[in-house]
């Protein structure tokens, strides 16, 4: 079987889209799928998405997820895992309340209804007050790791105000090379609630919604006494993901987030969808 006659799903979760497979039968190989998955991410010539999943046989629980950013590289995604939880489910290859296997760990997971609630990665490496110079002004904001790096500013951008050109130096800045980091503005709106915009290292853009990004904005936020779990945050998308977690904000554990995870279609790629492509 070629990757042009495999079934795939188009998923969204909070608009943070992806390309996800049932890959049980390893057609596709991970360690090949860097030219495929950019070209079938990028928008207005394949199916485009903000990443690709793949769903696999586990070694433990009940199904293995893999994510890929559209530059093909491997990578952990918390809205891409909510995805995967929700369609091993749709699929029969899990229960409602299942495992679900990741590079990164164990999750629990639960389905319900049309959303997805995941146990997320502890937090890492915190560190508040970080100082960066971009373009002669001083940006201060919390480093966290909470599945992949995170640079969260306590900044509100209004909506109709690109961030890419501070996200990209910011993402790119000496201070967190090699690996740069995900950057994320937030902001409050009514109540309790918190906005955020995030640009996302490995798509190289601002998307719409992002999980991790979510997990660490929660965590400085409480921090820094803006907000206490739960804490529920609008993302671009205007959609809501809720983070909860027990313990202090620089040392969170029982990490949860929980957010909608979509079905959009179901469909099959064709040969001009990957042309050029090769797998």
């Amino acid at each position: 079987m070629k990757p042009t006659q495999m079934e795939f799903f188009k998923m969204s979760a909070a608009g943070n889209d992806f390309i996800v497979f049932d890959n049980r039968a390893g057609v596709l190989q991970p360690d090949r799928m860097g030219a495929l998955v950019s070209g079938l991410c990028t928008r207005g010539l394949s199916v485009g998405a903000d990443g690709i999943v793949l769903l696999d046989d586990a070694t433990e629980g009940d199904v293995r997820a893999r994510f890929f950013n559209p530059d093909g590289e491997p990578t952990f995604c918390g809205n891409g895992a909510r995805c995967a939880a929700r369609m091993a489910y749709l699929k029969g290859m899990a229960p409602t309340r299942m495992k679900l296997q990741t590079d990164r760990m164990l999750h629990r997971a639960e389905v319900r209804g049309a959303a997805v609630m995941l146990e997320m990665p502890d937090p890492t490496g915190f560190e508040a007050n970080v100082e960066v110079q971009v373009d002669g002004r001083v940006i201060r904001g919390t480093f966290v790791d909470s599945g992949v790096p995170h640079f969260v500013v306590f900044q509100q951008i209004p909506r109709e105000e690109p961030i890419e050109p501070l996200g990209w130096a910011l993402r790119n800045h000496p201070r967190f090379a090699p690996a740069g980091v995900n950057v994320d503005f937030v902001g409050t709106v009514d109540g309790p609630t918190l906005a955020m915009r995030t640009y996302e290292r490995g798509v190289e853009r601002e998307t719409l919604a992002c999980g991790t990004g979510c997990v660490a904005a929660a965590v400085a936020a409480a921090a820094a006494g803006k907000a206490r779990s739960p804490i529920a945050m609008r993302t671009h998308s205007g959609a809501i993901i809720t983070v909860e977690f027990e313990g202090g904000a620089t040392a969170a554990t029982g990490v949860r987030m929980t957010g909608e995870a979509r079905l959009v279609y179901v469909g099959q790629l064709t040969e001009e969808s990957v042309r050029d492509v090769t797998v």
